[in-house]
């Protein structure tokens, strides 16, 4: 059996092998989107574990993958920062959008698209 040093050493030196393997990773952002997801998921009080397991998951993705977008639109804000926003803010956007669409007919989402009444 191991001792918790050997252990604890062991962690650290896979961590930093992750960390020089992976340099494209902004950590700033994904502490960002996770933070955000994590707000998003603990205000579900009626999901399951798995759920919110899966909603965490699912807004911190969102919201690191828009964070480049979010950084172009407000360029004062960290990447931290915008990946937090982003978490909060992408899913609801897309889930509203998706709910419009569907009850929407063809016809009105074009003319939403070319700007008419």
């Amino acid at each position: 059996m191991a001792d918790p040093t050997s252990s604890a050493v062991t962690g650290l030196l896979m961590g930093l092998g992750l960390a020089t393997v992976t340099p494209i990773i902004d950590g700033e952002a994904l502490f960002g989107a996770i933070l955000g997801a994590w707000l998003v998921t603990s205000m579900k009080h009626e999901l399951k574990v798995w759920q919110r397991l899966g909603s965490l998951f699912l807004s911190a993705g969102v919201g690191y993958l828009f964070a480049p977008m979010a950084l172009q639109a407000i360029p004062f804000i960290t990447s931290g920062g915008g990946a937090f926003l982003c978490a909060l803010v992408v899913i609801p956007i897309s889930i509203k959008l998706m709910v419009w669409v569907e009850k929407a007919d063809i016809w009105d989402i074009w003319r939403r698209i070319r700007g008419g009444s």
